[in-house]
């Protein structure tokens, strides 16, 4: 019986979906939300946060349920090397010229202060790109690890 790979591929897609609307609203809304108060902005994006946060440890536990042993393995050496890989390249990232304008100049852009002084809400754009930066750092670490795993054991295991 063989599986066809535009159901597990649509399957995944629905899972992931609400991620993707949580997050695109968000940044869709960013230019209403410049508009409300401080505290309303912080509780929503809380709100979002914890949700995406949520979700994902929800869609975790859902596909580690079908894992073998192997798998399961893979996966903790990939989580427990890719985090800490993660937060130090991205430690060296930030100490990078280029990154640390690059970031400075994205939060001005979204910023109503000027450039000399910025405002409290590019203040926490600013620590929010670099919550960023970590998990995308992370995730790619994760990634690797994950490859160096499978290239040790020899390869993608029994068809």
């Amino acid at each position: 019986m063989t599986t066809h790979s535009s159901g597990r591929i649509g399957r995944y897609a629905l899972w992931f979906s609400p991620v993707v609307i949580a997050a695109g609203g968000f940044f869709a809304a960013i230019p209403w939300l410049k508009q409300q108060d401080d505290a309303f902005v912080l509780a929503l994006t809380a709100a979002v946060s914890l949700f995406v946060m949520g979700y994902s440890l929800f869609i975790s536990h859902r596909l580690q349920q079908q894992l073998d042993e192997v798998e399961i393995a893979s996966a903790g050496f990939a989580t427990s090397r890719g985090w800490v890989w993660g937060a130090m390249a991205t430690v060296a990232l930030l100490l990078l010229p280029p990154v640390t304008n690059w970031l400075i100049d994205m939060t001005n852009l979204l910023s109503t202060g000027t450039p000399d002084a910025a405002d409290r809400g590019a203040v926490h754009l600013a620590l929010f790109f670099g919550v960023i930066l970590v998990v995308l750092m992370q995730l790619a670490s994760v990634i690797l690890a994950s490859a160096i795993w499978q290239r040790r054991m020899g390869g993608g295991g029994e068809p």
